[in-house]
């Protein structure tokens, strides 16, 4: 059997070993510029177990995201310098925590997980554009970078909800929580099935009588 801790570690290794040889032959400087690459990498790794293990494994996800997410935030902060946006950046966490249990639920068929982590990324959807309004527009003084740079990404981020959230609908099987309704129109209580039971018996021995 695959041991994926050994599996994490040895992509691990390769990854910094082949970002480290392609800083050698171009001569550019990941620690300068690219250094949060090294915070994706094992982010990665675990998505990468998560997808293609079993079922028992989709909980990787969970780290996966959360530190896949903290690499993209870093590589994000320093290319642009804005350092300040740890103010209302933090939101996109419960995000990253959502997709992963929508994930993890699709997996294993739980149905609790994909609706919990529905919620987790719409509320914190909405409180990153919140919280980015607030600080952007009204504390920084806008930032017109910022705004050409996260507004696109909120908008994909939103329509990757989207999409995900409609495979999930699609993929739910319809509950029927109404009661039956008797003869005469009536919703049908459980004495009324009950008694409709006791009935049908009744003829049955009649019948057999």
């Amino acid at each position: 059997m695959t041991n994926p801790g050994r599996n994490t570690t040895a992509f691990i290794l390769i990854g910094l070993g082949a970002a480290f040889l392609i800083a050698q032959v171009t001569g550019f400087s990941f620690m300068g510029l690219l250094w949060p690459v090294f915070v994706v990498i094992p982010g990665l790794v675990f998505l990468y177990v998560a997808i293609t293990g079993d079922s028992s494994k989709a909980g990787m996800a969970v780290p996966g995201a959360m530190i896949t997410g903290t690499g993209a935030i870093l590589f994000y902060q320093n290319l642009t310098d804005h350092w300040s946006s740890w103010a209302y950046i933090w939101a996109l966490y419960p995000v990253f925590l959502g997709l992963a249990l929508v994930f993890m639920g699709r997996r294993t068929d739980n149905e609790r997980s994909i609706q919990t982590g529905d919620g987790f990324v719409k509320w914190g959807l909405v409180s990153f554009v919140g919280l980015w309004a607030l600080f952007e527009i009204f504390i920084f003084g806008g930032n017109s970078q910022l705004v050409t740079t996260l507004v696109p990404l909120a908008l994909i981020a939103a329509g990757i909800f989207v999409l995900l959230r409609g495979r999930s609908s699609e993929k739910t099987k319809p509950i029927y929580n109404g009661k039956p309704k008797s003869s005469n129109g009536h919703r049908k209580t459980y004495t009324d099935d009950l008694q409709d039971k006791i009935d049908a018996a009744l003829a049955e021995e009649d019948d057999l009588i």
